[in-house]
């Protein structure tokens, strides 16, 4: 049902009815000392048979953070995993959520989260059987949202101040939808824009000024192209593009950069092809501060465009491909008297952890050199390909001088 608040409209001396964006959350507060923590998780992308690595890195990154809200930014579970295919699938994938929600529940720490391309592929175990699993946690805020709108789970998280009297932030999270094996991504639908306007104007009447925010979701806008910068095959590391982008090489643009502690770009954006102008829609009226997205694991830069921060996070999982020991989570730092700056960084595994103390290390080192795409492995099979093909005519000439050897004798 969709929720109304009354307002009065001093110039007029009469009463009017404003409907509030269905998604809206339980707030939250910023502490008393005018703090408030997020942290980012994103792509733990797992099974039932859940990475030990990566739950033990989720915990003690938490111990050493202590984050007043999580943010799991999608692709939270390995929806094609092999794993789920026979069995009980519901069963399989309501446990493969609880253990990675677990380490953030069992600390009391309120969370939420968007879905991403790979949890909606779960064998058939829809969206809104998901949300059941999460919602059994009592921290989840997370909210299933309009229904007569695209995607599952567009809502929104006031953040009051620390005497709770007046919203002062908000936290949008929207579902980027979908996304084929191949790469290919949806774009955030207009409708679901239109969805991000009524909630944006709804808080400006309800506060008097556009509240500043901060928007997540897993799959990143077109716009991040536009913070890279094409650099020779030479320039090492590099990212390489493929499709339009075939046979460049990139790499993160300094003219747009906010250097961090931890910066790099070691695959190109999987963005959809169309600009449904999401980008533009947050940038209009300047309260969107930042975007973060996950989605590109091996990913994890902040850059600013225009007048928008847009964020990579990259890969926490390690049943999945990622950047190494630099598998990380990201911490966004707000302060109560300064609601339009923040602060972020990244933690990594290495922060706590060696390759010794690794778990399966076989399955790591698999991992570790996995591809990102199957648009990735192409080139090699071309490779391999156009190779068998040499191999193979070769062959046949040797073959052909020895049948014309013989027959001569």
């Amino acid at each position: 049902m969709r929720e109304y608040v009354l307002y009065f409209l001093y110039k007029t001396e009469s009463w009017c009815v404003m409907a509030s964006p269905i998604g809206k959350a339980k707030s939250l507060k910023f502490k008393k000392d005018g703090t408030f923590r997020i942290m980012q998780i994103a792509d733990t992308q797992d099974t039932n048979i859940t990475s030990k690595n990566t739950v033990e890195f989720i915990g003690k990154a938490l111990d050493s953070e202590n984050p007043d809200l999580v943010v799991f930014t999608g692709d939270q579970i390995k929806g094609y995993g092999l794993s789920f295919a026979t069995g009980n699938r519901d069963k399989k994938v309501a446990e493969a959520i609880r253990n990675i929600v677990t380490p953030v529940a069992e600390r009391n720490i309120p969370f939420t989260f968007v879905f991403g391309n790979h949890d909606d592929q779960a064998f058939g175990i829809s969206k809104e059987k998901q949300m059941i699993v999460y919602k059994s946690f009592p921290t989840c805020l997370a909210e299933p949202g309009d229904p007569s709108i695209s995607g599952y789970g567009n809502h929104y998280i006031n953040i009051l101040s620390s005497d709770g009297k007046k919203i002062l932030f908000n936290i949008y999270l929207i579902d980027s939808l979908s996304a084929s094996l191949d790469g290919h991504c949806s774009a955030v639908s207009e409708e679901q824009i239109a969805w991000y306007k009524s909630a944006r104007d709804y808080l400006k009447d309800e506060t008097g000024d556009y509240v500043p925010s901060l928007l997540f979701q897993h799959i990143p806008v077109p716009e991040m192209w536009n913070v890279l910068k094409e650099v020779p095959k030479s320039h090492k590391p590099h990212a390489v593009g493929y499709r339009s982008h075939y046979g460049k090489y990139y790499w993160m643009d300094e003219k747009y950069l906010i250097p961090g502690n931890c910066d790099f770009l070691l695959e190109t954006p999987a963005t959809p092809e169309k600009n449904s102008g999401e980008f533009n829609a947050a940038a209009e009226k300047g309260d969107v501060l930042a975007m973060f997205f996950g989605h590109d694991h091996n990913n994890s830069f902040i850059a600013r465009y225009k007048n928008v921060i847009l964020g990579y996070t990259q890969g926490c999982g390690f049943n999945v491909y990622g950047p190494d020991l630099n598998r990380g989570v990201r911490v966004i730092d707000l302060e109560e008297n300064n609601v339009r700056e923040f602060k972020t960084h990244t933690v990594m595994y290495k922060d706590f952890y060696t390759s010794k103390d690794l778990h399966d290390k076989l399955k790591y080192a698999y991992y570790k050199f996995a591809p990102p795409s199957f648009e990735s492995v192409l080139p090699l099979i071309k490779k391999g390909a156009i190779a068998g093909g040499v191999a193979a005519v070769a062959l046949g000439a040797a073959l052909c001088i020895k049948n014309k050897n013989n027959m001569m004798r």
